[in-house]
């Protein structure tokens, strides 16, 4: 179905792929798995045909349907769903040409030319298309947006299920999916490991959700930071890790013993030619030189060629190159360790929303208490509940349920419509917001920790973010030149500069890769301060220890067990 030979690719001096070189069977699931910036966006864009490689082919087969998800994919087109998903699909363009021609279909060229048109809608699925795209609308739960509906009207969760769907309804031969699990709530999620598993198609996946690829390939495809080449494992993601860490301490161990081996072989001569020096400048005595010169000049040789047989027993040594290990990133929150009753959050009959103004990819309009809400309304609540400090608490709901808006107005960032929203005065919250929106993209680091935490020693500062593994060169770029997974680092490293003793995460494990999100969850194991989370990483959830879940719908937030 699908060969890289040898695929080369550089951004100036940049080196990003190097020898590229693997296949993927027809119907296969093969995750695409390594850490931040080593390759996978730009590899799935080289088979998606969006980027050519520098050296190297691609060879699949002609006429193939491709559907590429990017990584931070939404659909942000001003046509209707259904107009959006028939573009995706290829079948609009066509359709108008086939109505077109259809008025003359008596001429026999037209006739040709109609028969042409309509053998490729068949190809892409158009005589299926309505059951398909309801099919795909449904699992994504989609099915409740009316057909003739805005894109650029949806919630940013929603817009993302949208791109999806477009993605999936072109893909058929082959799917690339760069993070499909962004964004997603849990049962669109649980659909996806579903329909993935069933499809025909070939299907490769950039993605750090754990429990997902367990559930969908049956292959890893890891590309080597270092090297930038690429090592195919059989098995799901717990497999590749088990293989993975088995191999990284075997190399370790032969490193180990061949530079013992070395180091003694490397003794052994320096101890020879040094007894073979010491001899050469003694003198013999004169009643016995004869003999003695005679036994001195056998024991010099005689040392001298076990040295140079020790020299080349060390170089024939096998060459095992010393272990490439990035240093490990280590997240550490020093929290402000202040624990009054005070400490507490209370909410008191809140309101939380926009009452005039709907604000796209923070909430979708919802039939409310009292009639149904304005298209430029999205209003939740009242809710009343106590979060004691210390707690460690998650917030469940589907996309467009106002999850997002919630954590704005429990972090201070938007005001209550109503009701009170009460903390202790010592409290320090630090938040990440789910699209980052709370970090301007136009500034830069050195700015960034300059204007929230009033640092202004760039030294400090470089050496900070040297532990969330930037570079000091990066300190004056634009952080709208950063990718999606050094946003997410960049903001951790505030909120460990912040000390905050309450931490916001709206979906933390979006665009971080699997060694961030480990670091994470170690970090926030011996955490002690108030954790308010929203996610829909199954395996995160499960490390947090939490104290309390909640499922926040149509404006009511409900404690997980209670009715």
């Amino acid at each position: 179905m699908l060969t890289l030979r040898d695929v080369r690719k550089r951004y100036g001096t940049e080196r990003v792929l190097e020898k590229v070189s693997f296949s993927v069977g027809e119907g296969q699931k093969v995750a695409l798995v390594g850490l931040n910036g080593s390759g996978k966006s730009t590899l799935l864009k080289i088979i998606a045909g969006l980027e050519t490689s520098d050296r190297g082919t691609v060879v699949m087969p002609n006429r193939l349907l491709i559907g590429y998800l990017p990584q931070e994919a939404v659909a942000e087109s001003a046509v209707t769903l259904m107009s959006y998903l028939r573009q995706m699909a290829g079948l609009e363009t066509l359709e108008k040409e086939m109505a077109r021609l259809e008025p003359r279909l008596d001429h026999g060229e037209v006739m040709t030319a109609y028969e042409a048109l309509q053998s490729e809608y068949e190809r892409l699925g158009g005589y299926d298309f309505a059951r398909q795209s309801n099919h795909i609308l449904e699992g994504l739960m989609l099915k409740h947006i009316a057909p003739d509906r805005l894109v650029s009207e949806l919630s940013g969760g929603e817009k993302r299920k949208v791109a999806l769907a477009g993605v999936l309804l072109r893909g058929v031969d082959l799917l690339l999916l760069d993070e499909p699990t962004n964004n997603l709530d849990l049962p669109a999620l649980l659909w996806l490991e579903r329909y993935l598993k069933r499809s025909r198609a070939t299907v490769i996946i950039a993605s750090h959700d754990r429990r997902f690829l367990d559930n969908v390939v049956k292959k890893v495809l890891e590309i080597d930071w270092y090297r930038r080449d690429v090592t195919m494992y059989t098995g799901g993601w717990s497999a590749f890790a088990e293989m993975k860490a088995r191999s990284i301490r075997k190399h370790k161990e032969q490193y180990r013993a061949q530079e013992e081996e070395r180091g003694r072989l490397l003794l052994s001569i320096g101890q020879k030619m040094d007894w073979v020096e010491r001899v050469k400048g003694k003198r013999a005595p004169d009643h016995d030189k004869l003999s003695s010169n005679f036994k001195k000049e056998r024991a010099t040789k005689k040392f001298t060629m076990s040295a140079k047989a020790l020299e080349e027993r060390q170089k024939r040594l096998k060459k095992i190159e010393r272990p490439s290990v990035r240093d490990p990133l280590i997240i550490t929150f020093a929290e402000s360790l202040e624990k009054a009753e005070q400490g507490s959050i209370v909410l008191k009959k809140l309101c939380f929303g926009y009452e005039n103004g709907f604000q796209s990819g923070l909430a979708s309009p919802k039939t409310l208490k009292g009639g149904l809400a304005s298209p430029k309304t999205f209003v939740g609540g009242p809710i009343s509940l106590t979060i004691p400090f210390g707690s460690r608490i998650a917030i469940l709901g589907n996309n467009g349920v106002g999850k997002s808006t919630l954590l704005k107005t429990i972090s201070g960032e938007l005001a209550p419509l109503s009701g009170e929203r009460i903390c202790g005065k010592q409290l320090t919250f630090g938040y990440l917001m789910q699209e980052h929106e709370n970090v301007s993209r136009a500034t830069t680091p050195i700015e960034l920790f300059k204007r929230r935490l009033d640092i202004f020693d760039r030294d400090i500062i470089a050496l900070h973010l040297s532990e969330f593994q930037f570079s000091p060169t990066v300190l004056d770029d634009k952080i709208a030149s950063f990718s999606p997974g050094e946003r997410v680092r960049l903001i951790l490293a505030l909120l460990a500069a912040l000390s905050a003793n309450v931490l916001i995460l709206d979906e933390p494990t979006n665009h971080l890769d699997l060694e961030a999100i480990e670091a994470l969850e170690e970090a926030l194991e011996t955490y002690t301060g108030t954790i308010i989370l929203v996610t829909h990483d199954r395996r995160f959830l499960e490390r947090m220890r939490l104290t309390a879940s909640y499922v926040l719908s149509d404006g009511t937030l409900t404690a997980v067990g209670k009715k």
